[in-house]
């Protein structure tokens, strides 16, 4: 049985690049509209907009607007069967699901949605490493390992993972992943979750499954990091 931890403490050494949480429903055309309605009532507090480049989109994909704060820190993204918020800066749990309630009801009160498909909440880790003879110290972090037959070494030099796991309510796609940080100073270990609730959703009671979505995720990450790293994590050890 996985371990409970204080999910309420923020860890003042925290690897977290940025956080969302999304809302998908089916295709609103009256989104499209009214997005300067929307963008009337965030304004202040979003001011920088950044529109969607048409040779950036994918086959297929739906065209995404994104408000900025002043700061670039944090945002709404918005298209015509989804809304999320993202924070490059952790606030910590309170202060950001505060935030997402407060822009999802302006957004409901807008738009009659009349299903909400999934909710998402997503943590973007990436814990910074020094390699050792040429190896990531992957142990020294995280609580992975992989079952690997014969004379396959487990002395990582590079690695990617991903994997979907079935949980009560949803999925959760995990990516442990070797990378080059933005900054090119240090590589990094990413550590990626994207939990997706996708049962009994309505736009009522978003701000219970936007708890539960964030317990869950906040859960898998302490259950996954070594407890001498989360020493590091609390400036417990340096």
């Amino acid at each position: 049985m996985p371990k409970q931890y204080d999910i309420k403490e923020v860890y003042p050494n925290s690897p977290l690049v940025e956080v969302v949480c999304e809302i998908r429903f089916p295709e609103e055309l009256s989104i499209v509209c009214r997005t300067n309605d929307f963008y009337d009532k965030i304004r202040d507090n979003y001011p920088n907009i950044l529109v969607p480049q048409k040779g950036g989109l994918l086959a297929g994909a739906l065209p995404t607007y994104r408000f900025e704060n002043q700061d670039q820190n944090s945002g709404i993204m918005l298209a015509i069967n989804r809304f999320s918020y993202y924070e490059k800066e952790y606030s910590g749990h309170k202060p950001f699901i505060k935030e997402f309630i407060r822009l999802t009801k302006i957004f409901g009160e807008m738009f009659t949605l009349k299903h909400v498909n999934r909710l998402g909440w997503r943590y973007i880790n990436a814990i910074p490493f020094t390699r050792e003879d040429g190896i990531v110290p992957l142990q020294q972090f995280i609580n992975f390992d992989l079952n690997l037959p014969g004379e396959v070494s487990r002395k990582y030099e590079n690695f990617s993972f991903t994997f979907i796991s079935r949980v009560t309510n949803g999925t959760i796609t995990t990516k442990i992943e070797s990378v080059a940080r933005s900054d090119e100073q240090q590589e990094a270990i990413l550590l990626d979750f994207d939990f997706a609730n996708v049962k009994k959703l309505t736009f009522s009671n978003i701000k219970d499954k936007v708890n539960e979505a964030h317990n869950q995720a906040r859960n898998l990450f302490e259950n996954y990091i070594t407890d001498e790293y989360r020493q590091y994590l609390k400036g417990e050890t340096i």
